[in-house]
């Protein structure tokens, strides 16, 4: 009998398309290609028809709370892909917004309730399940389910986007433009340096949009671009960029270095883990850190880069990543026949 698992996540996931999305479709697209019946849900329901409810992201975690009670009430088993960091020193960084930090720390009890009473955990890497770990006392048993990327993203055409726009080696940042992406102080980093700097991503908050404008004088931004368009985009940059106050790792930073882009990371998160000394990093809170390290991957060679193609190539693909899903959900099964028979 097929494996049946329901996935519920917030209702504008599709609408306001983010990394969770991603992950979610991504999951559901690969999982389906190893025989996983896998329906998408964004409201309160009956579970009857369910093996497993599989939950996306704890970050907002409001809808995530309701479903989480749902189906504990309907006495299904339920994963949680986490996504989780912490917001805490963003919420203190120059430009988060307003009663953040308040929403932050009122909501932690909700996190707190899913993190121990899920079935399982997923997050995306060893540093979360950790940091989940110190913060949550008896959270859940983890499964770690490393993100991924698609191999769409190594066949980009560079002359594709050059012809369309008329540029190429630049530096590139992908992400919705907003404060805990950071693009404002990557701007004010790379002012004088003569680089041709390119933000591609929704805008969503005007004034800070209009703010990175002001801080480099022909600042490229890029705000309509189609999923199709990325790869070719990723391609031809030279440096990507993710200067976020946090990251897990951050999909762009995964399909940019598959894409052949020599990677800048945050350092709050867990892209270390992912990219190790392939990739350079800083700190979101100094402009000085993040100038220094878009220099220091400007040098980084042609043969470095391949071996974080390759990296990412082999560790990182959706396929990986499905499969590893798939490992938790048989281990939530197991964990559940097992207790049955102890009853």
């Amino acid at each position: 009998m097929k494996l049946r698992v329901l996935f519920q996540t917030r209702p504008d996931y599709l609408k306001n398309l983010a990394g969770d999305s991603i992950q979610l479709l991504k999951t559901k697209e690969y999982l389906e290609k190893l025989g996983v019946t896998v329906d998408v849900s964004t409201s309160v329901t009956s579970l009857a028809n369910y093996d497993i409810i599989h939950l996306f992201n704890t970050t907002r975690v409001k809808e995530a709370y309701y479903y989480y009670h749902n189906a504990k009430k309907q006495n299904k088993p339920v994963a949680v892909s986490t996504i989780y960091w912490d917001f805490a020193e963003f919420c203190h960084s120059p430009g988060s917004p307003q009663n953040l930090y308040n929403n932050w720390v009122n909501s932690q009890a909700m996190r707190k309730t899913i993190f121990r009473n899920a079935d399982l955990l997923l997050p995306n890497s060893k540093a979360e399940a950790d940091l989940i770990g110190r913060q949550t006392q008896g959270a859940a048993p983890c499964h770690i389910v490393p993100n991924g990327v698609d191999l769409l993203f190594a066949r980009g055409d560079p002359n594709e986007f050059y012809r369309q726009h008329g540029i190429k080696d630049f530096v590139l940042c992908v992400g919705r433009i907003s404060p805990r992406k950071n693009q404002l102080a990557l701007a004010k980093a790379l002012q004088d340096t003569g680089l041709t700097l390119v933000l591609a991503g929704p805008v969503n908050d005007r004034e800070y949009a209009e703010k990175c404008r002001m801080a480099y004088p022909g600042l490229i931004m890029l705000s309509h671009l189609e999923h199709h368009q990325l790869p070719g985009l990723y391609a031809a940059a030279r440096v990507h960029v993710l200067p976020s106050w946090f990251e897990t790792p951050g999909l762009a930073s995964l399909e940019a270095g598959l894409a052949g882009c020599r990677l800048v990371s945050t350092d709050r998160g867990c892209a270390t883990e992912y990219f190790g000394r392939m990739a350079c990093y800083c700190n979101p809170d100094s402009e000085e850190s993040i100038r220094n390290a878009v220099i220091k991957a400007l040098k980084i060679s042609d043969s470095e880069l391949i071996a974080l193609t390759s990296h990412i190539n082999h560790n990182f693909l959706w396929e990986k990543a499905a499969l590893e899903t798939l490992n938790g959900y048989e281990k939530i099964l197991s964990d559940t026949a097992k207790s049955s028979t102890v009853k």
